[in-house]
């Protein structure tokens, strides 16, 4: 006996009406996430800004290096 297994296709592009977000337009959406890349990149800005004051501090290469390897994986976490 062999059961098929359905297929589902989930709409994402089409929220349920009950959604918060349902109600935003094209427009607002856009908005939206133009602000969250702003956010995003003060974020990382932030971060890469205390790890540079770090970096003049340290008095070591091996200091250095993990310094320069924390600001790599911000870099491409926060990016």
């Amino acid at each position: 006996m062999s059961d098929a297994i359905p297929v589902y296709s989930a709409p994402y592009h089409l929220p349920c009406p009950d959604m918060a977000a349902y109600s935003l337009n094209q427009e607002q959406k856009t908005q939206g996430l133009v602000k969250l890349q702003e956010v995003k990149t003060q974020v990382r800005e932030r971060m890469l800004s205390s790890l540079r004051k770090d970096y003049e501090e340290a008095e070591s290469s091996v200091e250095r290096s993990r310094i320069n390897q924390r600001a790599n994986r911000i870099k491409r976490n926060w990016s």
